[in-house]
């Protein structure tokens, strides 16, 4: 089987190096950047499956990072500040897991372990087509209620992309997640917590806004509005694909 790959990120020399010898030997194949610039560079070469990453780094804010890397890797961001609001807006960017310094070894490789294995458990894939389509039908709003506009959608769950009438979506990583989870669990509503635990990974207690922050960022690519959505909200619950 081949290795994992991570990506640490972290501009305390010590840390890094301590972290890069304890993955090493769990077995992951591991990089090193001390700085946002070596680390965009070494990303794009590497192709980690998961990025450890400091949000204070002398160059670039992780935040930043975060955002392009989240896209194509899972993302453990580090902090020295244990700070609700860094926490909820690493996870609306695209964040994975979220760890405050000091930590111990063990509780980065479990964190990092639990993503894995989460990502194992093909809850994306198996027991379905690897491509679907489905067809949305609404209302056109244009005073004839005998007409209803329809929307045609593939979904390919091998090359995670998704087709609209034709034309394809780009969508970041965790809302093409979010929107595969939903279809595959389609006529099953979900509150928010229940797809924090499922579609990111763990039992994430905390503000539940980032699902509807990335629920309206799926709708605003998929081109739709709250009321003509494939995504329907479930007021007082959550969300469901009919």
């Amino acid at each position: 089987m081949l290795k994992k790959k991570i990506l640490v990120v972290e501009d305390e020399f010590s840390i890094n190096d301590t972290l890069k010898f304890a993955l090493s030997k769990e077995n992951f194949e591991v990089r090193g950047a001390y700085n946002g610039e070596s680390a965009l560079k070494i990303f794009e070469e590497f192709e980690p499956h998961l990025v450890l990453l400091d949000i204070m780094l002398p160059d670039i804010s992780g935040f930043e990072l975060c955002k392009i890397m989240s896209q194509k890797s899972y993302i453990v961001m580090l902090t020295a500040r244990d700070d609700v609001i860094d926490k909820i807006l690493g996870m609306e960017i695209g964040a994975d897991d979220y760890i405050t310094k000091p930590f111990e070894i063990r509780e980065v490789t479990a964190r990092i372990n639990a993503i894995f294995r989460r990502a194992s458990k093909n809850i994306f894939n198996n027991e379905h087509e690897n491509i679907v389509s489905t067809v949305l039908e609404s209302d056109t709003n244009d005073g004839d209620a005998d007409k209803t506009k329809k929307d045609e959608f593939t979904i390919n769950f091998d090359t995670r992309t998704v087709i609209k009438d034709g034309k394809e979506i780009m969508l970041k990583r965790k809302e093409f997640d979010l929107l595969s989870y939903l279809y595959k669990n389609k006529g099953i509503v979900f509150n928010r917590q229940q797809l924090l635990n499922e579609v990111w990974g763990y039992d994430y207690y905390g503000d539940t806004r980032t699902v509807d922050v990335h629920i309206r960022r799926l709708r605003a690519n998929l081109g739709d509005d709250k009321e003509n959505s494939i995504v329907e909200t479930v007021f007082g619950v959550g969300y469901v694909i009919r």
